[in-house]
């Protein structure tokens, strides 16, 4: 079952890298239609999540409004499209490599009560994919220094699971599994946007 989960999960994640790459460079609505249909499914799975409670209002700024914004300012930089593009690469090989270590590694679990699935050899293999993918882009985009650019991706790879637990803990808190079940081997919009909680700002004052 896992291994079927996998797949679906990888398959999904080609086609959300397809329409995320297609929205970014056939035109500036493409991509802004696509920001706000992300912020407004976001949005709604939030009001589930949480169960309409005013007071995690503020939380909502966090999870949705920054990373999209981040989004946005990035698409507007000099190399925007291809940094885009670029991290979403990066956090796609980072789930990957997560999933596989900790699949084929096990071991101890970093935080069970908030997210069982999580282990630290998970974390290992996200760290070694978020620097291999950052070194790539300081080599063939020019985004970061290559000498710094390992450090970028442990941050990267970092917080892109510090993203993971902290939606995690609003779905134990309400005891909710996933925020939807929008996309395939994913769950909704808000468990495949909680790895951009954090690292979509990072990336934004970093490159700007």
């Amino acid at each position: 079952m896992a291994d079927n989960n996998f797949v679906i999960r990888i398959l999904s994640s080609v086609v959300i890298l397809f329409i995320f790459s297609f929205a970014t460079y056939f035109s500036d609505l493409s991509f802004y239609l696509l920001i706000f249909s992300i912020a407004v499914l976001s949005s709604f799975e939030w009001y589930y999540l949480t169960q309409g409670s005013r007071i995690l209002y503020v939380f909502a700024l966090l999870l949705i409004a920054l990373p999209n914004a981040s989004l946005i300012y990035l698409y507007n930089l000099p190399q925007g499209k291809y940094t885009l593009v670029w991290l979403i690469l990066t956090i796609w090989s980072i789930d990957i490599a997560a999933y596989l270590f900790g699949k084929n590694f096990g071991g101890a679990k970093i935080c069970p009560i908030i997210s069982p699935g999580k282990t630290w050899s998970g974390l290992l293999g996200a760290i070694l994919a978020g620097i291999v993918c950052t070194i790539f882009g300081s080599i063939f985009l020019g985004l970061f220094s290559v000498f710094y650019s390992p450090i970028v991706g442990l941050a990267i790879a970092t917080l892109a699971q510090l993203g993971d637990f902290t939606e995690s803990l609003i779905k134990r808190v309400y005891d909710i599994k996933d925020s939807g079940s929008i996309i395939p081997g994913h769950g909704g919009v808000l468990d495949r946007m909680d790895s951009f909680i954090f690292t979509a700002p990072l990336i934004a004052i970093h490159v700007s």
